[in-house]
């Protein structure tokens, strides 16, 4: 997955099978802090996935 400008700039991306891997995973198992499971949504991969895309809008700031 990727978060990319109009212009092609690639700012955030993932490999889907290191998400799809992470959020099989209990989040006591995830070591890094970066896709941290939310206590909001129980499905890990929607908080996974929302992660990503505040990581990628952070990264965005920059282009601004």
């Amino acid at each position: 997955m990727m978060i990319c400008l109009p212009n092609g700039t690639v700012i955030h991306h993932i490999n889907a099978n290191y998400f799809l891997d992470i959020t099989s995973m209990k989040p006591e198992e995830v070591e890094s802090s970066i896709f941290s499971f939310s206590t909001n949504f129980e499905d890990p991969s929607t908080a996974t996935y929302l992660q990503f895309l505040k990581e990628g809008l952070q990264k965005a700031k920059r282009f601004l």
